[in-house]
């Protein structure tokens, strides 16, 4: 079963984005190579969605674990003053990106599973 692609676009847009926020906070190494699973997996999900989904829900995971306490933290100490808007509104964008991208993912999980359950059912019900 293929991947969608709004599934595929959201999952890019999250890569580009949260591998630009990471930069800004100095993790140099870590934003641009976790957000690589993510993009590599969206770009070779049309020809290759088993090894796509992979790496798209590794990324996914790796991305959660880093961004949304990171982006939290930011926004917390921003309420505070002292923070470029730009870098608020960075930060801001990125939680919610993830997230989406994260309720994507698991959207496409469901429908898979669903659409293997039925047609397993489908090939019971002719064999009986």
């Amino acid at each position: 079963m293929a991947i969608g692609n709004k599934t595929r676009w959201i999952v890019a847009v999250t890569a580009f984005v949260t591998a630009f926020a990471g930069r800004i906070e100095l993790l140099s190494f870590v934003s641009p190579v976790s957000s690589a699973f993510l993009l590599v997996g969206a770009i070779t999900a049309g020809h290759f969605p088993r090894f796509a989904r992979a790496l798209m829900r590794t990324g996914a995971i790796i991305v959660s674990l880093w961004a949304i306490p990171l982006s939290l933290g930011i926004l917390q100490l921003s309420l505070g003053g002292g923070r470029d808007p730009r870098i608020t509104a960075a930060y801001a964008v990125t939680i919610s990106l993830v997230v989406c991208c994260d309720a994507a993912l698991v959207a496409d999980a469901v429908s898979m599973r669903s659409a293997l359950l039925a047609e397993k059912r489908t090939r019971l019900a002719i064999k009986h």
